[in-house]
């Protein structure tokens, strides 16, 4: 082979590979969950790692060093199911003052921080509101939070306020699309200022359920209204509520205790006992992690360990079903729904801590 030759086989050689490599899709579009069952860590997604700098904003305040409150300290999560992303908010008392919000993208596999804190941060008078007004002082949400789809928004109640602890009953939603906190001033009776507690949003009406610890509500964001459904029904404020959609069944679940709503057109929404078998490592537990799966028409429960239970409502069992390899004990102030299902994954994800990557669990298919 004459040298000109040569030079023009390596030549096209080189295009070719080259063009390989072009036609390669990024690092991160090929990363995706893998397609078998069980527990799958998702790396690179500690939260901690986009927290807001230490003193950042000039004001002094430790935000990296303290953002561990954002899973650590009684606080929630929504799953946005228009952008495939779990998004974290809440601080509150003592043991966080960020009020920023966090997500965990499913369809990039990252951890992001989607906004920064208002700044400065909330001073020892307990605000409501901070950064003159336009947004919410940080708080312990519990189970107040829920994401409303038809509005693409996330609904928040009540919390305990930072710095002081004090208890809220304000309403507030933050759109997505606008990224940008509303203070709603919603007619009819309010829930209490209560800890603990739990909210469920219900696709069918466009409303949320909002029980206090005492009541259940319900709460339409076009009206702005609360409506009061029954009343004198005490529940423990270590709890967390779950709505079946197509049964129709509002479900409470934490402290040895177990509830259930019947939320049907026309129904008295009078609370009953949920007498199940085989849960009581979730019913028995404090602040547990519960989510529909439209998919198995089941309840799946994780609250520490490499064990969910899944409720089937017609039986009333709760089934075990174990994989290697979870995502470690639960925080003890609460999983709530830092464990969400994911439609467009057809996973369920947790966030169960700032200095842990986020788990996905995949279950076989029905």
């Amino acid at each position: 082979m004459d040298h000109g030759a040569l030079v023009r086989r390596i030549q096209v050689a080189t295009l070719v590979v080259l063009a390989g490599l072009l036609a390669l899709p990024s690092s991160a579009s090929t990363q995706q969950i893998p397609p078998g069952p069980g527990w799958h860590q998702i790396p690179n997604t500690k939260l901690r790692s986009v927290c807001p700098p230490d003193g950042f904003g000039g004001g002094g305040y430790d935000f990296r060093y303290h953002c561990h409150g954002v899973t650590d300290s009684w606080n929630s999560a929504v799953m946005d199911t228009r952008r495939n992303r779990l998004v974290i908010w809440g601080g509150g008392h003592n043991d966080y003052l960020g009020n920023e919000l966090y997500a965990l993208d499913l369809g990039s596999l990252s951890i992001k921080r989607l906004n920064d804190p208002g700044v400065p941060v909330t001073p020892s008078t307990c605000p409501e509101t901070i950064a003159g007004g336009t947004q919410p002082n940080s708080r312990h949400t519990y189970d107040g939070l829920a994401y409303v789809e038809h509005a693409d928004s996330m609904f928040a109640f009540g919390g305990s306020l930072a710095s002081c602890g004090s208890f809220s009953t304000t309403t507030w939603m933050y759109s997505f699309a606008t990224e940008k906190w509303e203070r709603r001033k919603p007619a009819g009776r309010i829930p209490r200022a209560d800890p603990g507690v739990v909210t469920a949003y219900d696709p069918a009406t466009r409303k949320v359920f909002v029980h206090d610890l005492e009541s259940l509500y319900s709460y339409d964001p076009a009206a702005d209204r609360y409506e009061r459904l029954s009343g004198g029904m005490e529940i423990d404020y270590h709890m967390t509520a779950v709505l079946d959609p197509v049964r129709r069944k509002l479900l409470v679940v934490g402290a040895g205790q177990a509830y259930i709503y019947d939320v049907s057109p026309g129904s008295w929404h009078m609370r009953r006992s949920l007498r199940s078998t085989g849960g009581d490592p979730i019913v028995k537990s404090l602040y547990p992690g519960m989510a529909y799966d439209p998919v198995r028409g089941r309840i799946v429960a994780w609250n520490g360990g490499n064990t969910v239970y899944s409720l089937d409502l017609e039986t009333r069992v709760w089934t075990p079903i174990t994989y290697p390899g979870g995502p470690g004990p639960a925080e003890e102030n609460g999983t709530y729904k830092r464990w969400s299902y994911s439609p467009a994954s057809g996973v369920f994800v947790v966030v169960n801590s700032v200095d842990h990557d986020a788990y996905a669990l995949r279950l076989p298919q029905p």
